[in-house]
């Protein structure tokens, strides 16, 4: 059967936006969408960069969202947001600078200005574009100068207070729940990991899955076992000159030691929403839109192979590869064809 390319990008596109809505409204977001899955884990950072490319396609998500941030952005771990941007090519980099600027400037979030100053390579003055691009209704008279600065038009943003503070009891928004308990730290991710996944796993892993280096996690880890809740073949006290070998062995948590953030429910999966997302930005971008020059199928399977080559790893460990059922060696029409089937209908789904 002949793909539509048109067709598929438009499913996607209806998928990544419902699953958008659906983990913004969880966090407290101000909107009408179905819950998002109990059994999934929200991911602030990777939402976040998301947010600021996919996002742009729902002016009210999108304004939304940042609404949000105006009040609960400090939740935001921001060494961890650039770690995922740089690793996954996530996120649009002169909208993160623009909404950083804004909330540095604009809440009680000086911290914001880290991410507003960060070093990025130097460029010429962008032309300016529409930040919400394709999308019809009346040009704004006054631009809002920030977003300018950073060569994108839309109106003065002026956020309508409507988000409410994440529920705690939520499974889903259990990584904001944690962090507003004991701080916005590595800890958060490495305990949500282990008690999701229920399994042990190597520092290396943690690191891998989590967004952080390893020599960062593998310091947090050996601090992490004095606790006496996270666990490990070695024991605690061996001194830190066995951290070479350490670094070899498997780390796990009792998950009932933190049952009590889930009302003694499971604790829901860690899952791969960075690899997710830039997977479908590839799609999203390797695929015109109408009235664009179109691109034959085997230039547009050929783009997205190496994504997918990419953050397959990740979807393994996750164990949501086979829900897209990829073989690296299908041809491009089959591997098209089999993500057109697939791709949206698991973003749904999750």
């Amino acid at each position: 059967m002949e793909i539509s390319l048109t067709d598929f990008k438009s499913r996607c596109r209806e998928a990544v936006l419902d699953l958008l809505w659906r983990q913004w409204c969880s966090l407290g977001v101000s909107g009408h969408a179905s819950p998002a899955q109990p059994g999934r884990l929200i991911d602030l950072e990777a939402l976040v960069l998301a947010t600021t490319s996919l996002g742009r396609l729902e002016p009210r998500l999108f304004d939304e969202a940042f609404d949000w941030l105006g009040s609960h952005g400090w939740l935001i771990h921001f060494q961890r947001l650039a770690n995922l941007q740089r690793s996954h090519q996530l996120g649009d980099e002169p909208v993160l600078q623009a909404m950083a600027e804004w909330l540095a400037k604009k809440t009680a979030q000086p911290r914001w200005k880290a991410v507003a100053r960060r070093k990025t390579e130097k460029r010429a003055k962008p032309p300016l574009e529409p930040l919400f691009p394709g999308i019809e209704g009346p040009v704004p008279t006054t631009l809002d100068d920030i977003f300018r600065s950073q060569g994108l038009t839309r109106g003065v943003f002026q956020p309508r207070g409507m988000s409410r503070v994440p529920q705690p009891l939520l499974a889903p928004n259990l990584m904001a729940s944690l962090r507003a308990l004991i701080g916005v730290s590595a800890r958060v991710e490495v305990i949500l990991f282990l008690a999701g996944s229920q399994t042990a796993a190597k520092a290396a892993d943690i690191a891998r899955a989590t967004g952080y280096a390893p020599r960062t996690l593998q310091a947090v880890l050996q601090e992490m076992l004095l606790s006496g809740h996270l666990l490990s073949q070695e024991p605690a006290t061996r001194p830190r000159a066995s951290s070479e070998r350490r670094r070899h062995g498997s780390y796990h948590v009792q998950p009932s030691d933190w049952a009590f953030l889930t009302s003694g429910k499971p604790l829901p999966k860690w899952t791969p929403w960075a690899a997710l997302f830039a997977i479908v930005r590839s799609v999203m971008a390797a695929i015109p839109d109408p009235g664009e020059k179109p691109h034959h199928a085997a230039v547009v399977s050929s783009r997205l192979r190496d994504t997918l080559a990419e953050h397959s790893p990740a979807l393994a460990a996750a164990g949501l590869l086979p829900d897209l059922d990829l073989r690296p060696e299908a041809p491009g029409a089959e591997l098209l064809q089999c993500l057109a089937e697939r791709l949206p209908a698991l973003l749904h789904s999750l």
